[in-house]
């Protein structure tokens, strides 16, 4: 029987099936914290995504972790997808900052979705998690999040009926407050990337 370790959570995987990730830096350092890091990041994750055929609903990176909602027809490309993506993160964040060798990544956590509200929940979560952690006032007011995204391609409209519908704020009220504070540029600008 395998023996599974505090720092190796099991993960146990579905075809075809939504999947909401945490992924952690070692003891939380914030390697992630410059803009060149997310931006690293963010490149690393379309690029495997794309290797491996994982569809991306939503995403968010912060200074020490960051969120997918993301599915995989295949479950065993799951591991794998991690693997690739946090050696080469690690491999050229280390190479960015001459610091060869260093440990840039704890694990990863996942959860399957169960039911259209787990899914939503969490796609709202992941959107709102810069605000949860201090960075930010607004969703929209974080560059390195798919809020901008659905906003651009859905509309205002479309991400209000998604807060109110499956809030994770304490008040829905405030959900309507995230969406129309959003500033008229943001409206209007196509997603980079």
């Amino acid at each position: 029987m395998k023996k599974f370790h505090r720092h190796e959570p099991p993960h146990i995987y579905a075809d075809d099936t939504w999947y909401f990730i945490t992924a952690s830096t070692f003891r939380g350092v914030h390697f992630l914290a410059t803009h060149q890091a997310k931006t690293l990041l963010l490149e690393k994750i379309r690029d495997r995504t794309q290797e491996y055929g994982i569809q991306l609903k939503a995403w968010v990176i912060l200074n020490n972790h960051y969120h997918l909602l993301m599915k995989s027809r295949r479950s065993a490309d799951i591991p794998r997808f991690f693997q690739r993506l946090h050696a080469g993160m690690a491999f050229e964040l280390n190479n960015l900052e001459n610091r060869r060798g260093r440990k840039i990544w704890y694990s990863y956590w996942d959860t399957c979705i169960r039911d259209e509200r787990g899914f939503w929940t969490r796609f709202n979560y992941i959107h709102n998690n810069p605000v949860k952690h201090g960075y930010v006032r607004l969703p929209g007011d974080w560059e390195f999040s798919s809020y901008h995204e659905h906003l651009w391609a859905l509309g205002k409209g479309w991400l209000l009926d998604r807060f109110r519908a499956y809030p994770v704020l304490s008040y829905v009220d405030e959900g309507e407050a995230l969406i129309e504070a959003v500033p008229a540029s943001k409206l209007n600008t196509a997603p980079s990337g």
